[in-house]
């Protein structure tokens, strides 16, 4: 039993020997880079000292912006990771002979400075006492006038001698307040190195130590990652419409923020979407109660209980009494709100179920319209924030640490394009060159900024939706006037039946193209569309057949919206212009009028 308490003991000791010995220090270039929206996941590769057994390694000059409790290491080898642990030292310079230099240098010029100015004042002096003998030298002249006694030969040598002293004190006054100009930006620079030097005589030393273990042939390295705050990027496109008209060339770049404090010298990057502190446990689902009561007493009900339970979560839910003049933008706030909380997972478990409840009360109280835009607002929110892509970039790049934005190109690559030109002569005399473009790339395009180009000139700017992989988007590339469209409104008739009152109008729209060249033509326009059976609203004629193509026939057409696809031939205008006419009717009892029903 002896032996065994002093092997024990002996172990104990050694352990606690090792324990207090100091980290062996280790450095390693950053590798790899991840920028999320907001953060950057920053990695290094540390070189192993040869030593073995275990070892402590000490990695110095973290960023100051880093996250401690993000901080981790792993192996890429047959190294063993125990812990990892994160903390700060105060570092103190010793630069007490540089400041006493520059303090030395400071005082010279403030004495220099001084000196110009007690010049300055003396060049004053001087021209006051040249002042009073010219004023001297002027009242004498005119009393020698008075006295007809005047020398004019005298007064001629005193003018210009008076003349020349005093332009000679201007030249010296204009030299001296440059030179103490000069002199005090010299001040303004040496005080503000003095202070970044004071400064600098105490910094934080930010460090993790990284306890490992290793056999004797182990091998690999050590990859320490951390978070860093102040790291983003936005994309950013340029679209290029080539000259043929059947293909457009994207360029996809990202603008990139990053001011951690460390530069990334020659390190892979990538460029994420997701949420890098996202919780990994789902949340879970709770019931759903409810009661019976007035329509009043519900809603009153209800929103107690929202404003009672958005105290409890500090959510701002925005479906307060007031908050919103529709169902529908609450929807919309709520799924904003639900999508802004899915990734704290289980941690927003109360949140997430209490934005369901409320979404599920809006759906029971909302009509068919509403539901309809509530499922488009739906879809379009999971669009542009429901998306997590990643961007590795080719090749290794360098990224310093500053204010300014830095852009890098993600991918660029040709797509198939579908031209034609777009008419609203009812919205606007202007024809547009638009395109729709297929994404053949592997790479999913998301919402962001665009700059149009069409001929090697820029036209404009534009805003990209979210495009996924063999999505057909639809991009403009500016007017043309070489292509024109007038709208005319061409006649109207009323017709009175026993208790019924019959509209008819009558349009004409006159397509002209000045080109040499066939183009193909979009003619938009409308008509009234109503929900009210007892207005009809129909179409009764048109010189050119509507479109048929499927998305137009299933979403706009039911609402009123014409859509005609034209072809126009060469040097076609005046006598030789297309010309398409429609004529709609409106049916409804004569008693009443017609009025606007909003969007």
């Amino acid at each position: 039993m002896k032996r065994v308490l002093g092997a024990m003991m002996l172990m104990l000791c050694l352990a606690a020997a090792g324990a207090q010995a100091e980290p062996v220090p280790a450095t390693g270039p950053v590798t790899s880079v991840i920028v999320y929206r907001g953060q950057a996941l920053v990695t290094r590769s540390l070189t192993i000292p040869q030593a073995g057994g275990e070892l402590e390694l000490l990695v110095e000059n973290l960023p100051e912006k880093i996250l401690p409790e993000s901080l981790y290491a792993q192996s890429d080898g047959t190294f063993s990771v125990l812990s990892v642990r994160y903390r700060e030292r105060v570092v103190r310079e010793d630069t007490r002979e540089e400041v006493t230099t520059l303090q030395q240098q400071i005082e010279a010029v403030r004495r220099d400075i001084q000196n110009r100015v007690y010049d300055i004042e003396n060049v004053g002096d001087r021209t006051s006492r040249y002042r009073e003998q010219w004023k001297l030298s002027v009242d004498s002249a005119n009393a020698d006038l008075n006295r007809g006694i005047l020398q004019p030969e005298a007064v001629q040598q005193l003018t210009e001698f008076l003349e020349r002293k005093s332009i000679e004190l201007h030249k010296e006054t204009v030299r001296l307040a440059n030179e103490k100009q000069d002199l005090e930006k010299r001040l303004a620079e040496l005080e503000k190195e003095l202070a970044v030097m004071a400064q600098g005589r105490q910094r934080v030393n930010r460090q993790a130590l990284v306890y490992i273990t290793r056999g004797e042939n182990a091998s690999g390295q050590i990859l320490l990652s951390y978070l860093v705050r102040d790291a983003n990027w936005q994309p950013q496109y340029n679209l290029r419409a080539a000259a043929d008209r059947k293909r457009t060339l994207v360029e996809y770049n990202a603008v990139v923020h990053q001011a951690s404090g460390e530069d990334w010298l020659n390190a892979q990057l990538a460029l994420s979407t997701a949420e890098p502190m996202m919780v990994s446990a789902p949340p879970g689902m709770t019931p759903m109660k409810v009661t019976l009561g007035t329509g009043a007493q519900a809603q009153l009900l209800a929103q107690q209980q929202a404003q009672q339970q958005a105290q409890q979560q500090s959510l701002q839910l925005g479906i307060q009494a007031g908050g919103f003049a529709n169902q529908s933008a609450a929807f919309e706030s709520l799924a904003r709100s639900r999508n802004a909380n899915i990734a704290k997972g289980i941690k927003a478990e109360e949140a997430l179920n209490t934005i369901a409840i409320h979404n599920q009360f809006i759906e029971l109280e909302a009509d068919r319209r509403q539901l309809l835009e509530m499922r488009e607002q739906s879809v379009a929110v999971r669009q542009t924030e429901g998306v997590s892509v990643m961007y590795n970039l080719n090749g290794k790049l360098t990224l310093p640490s500053r204010t300014e934005q830095q852009i890098i190109n993600i991918a660029s690559f040709e797509c198939p394009a579908e031209f034609v030109f777009v008419a609203s002569p009812l919205l606007t005399d202007y024809v547009y060159l638009q395109a729709d473009i297929t994404n053949t790339s592997e790479t999913i395009l998301l919402p962001g900024p665009a700059s149009m180009f069409r001929n090697g000139e820029f036209v404009g700017r534009s805003e990209m939706k979210l495009v996924t992989s063999g999505q057909t988007f639809v991009a403009s590339f500016g007017i043309d006037s070489q292509i024109q469209v007038v709208r005319e409104f061409a006649d109207t008739r009323t017709d009175m039946q026993l208790g019924s009152r019959t509209n008819e109008q009558h349009y004409r729209i006159a397509m002209s193209n000045y080109k040499s060249t066939p183009v193909a033509l979009r003619v938009l326009d409308r008509i009234p569309w109503t929900e009210n059976a007892s207005l009809a609203i129909a179409l009764k004629e048109t010189s050119h057949p509507l479109s048929d193509t499927a998305d137009y026939v299933r979403t706009e057409k039911p609402k009123g919206i014409l859509r005609w696809d034209m072809k126009l031939a060469p040097n076609t205008s005046g006598e030789t212009a297309t010309v398409l006419t429609y004529v709609y009717t409106m049916q409804y009892d004569k008693s009443l009028s017609v009025v606007s029903a909003g969007q």
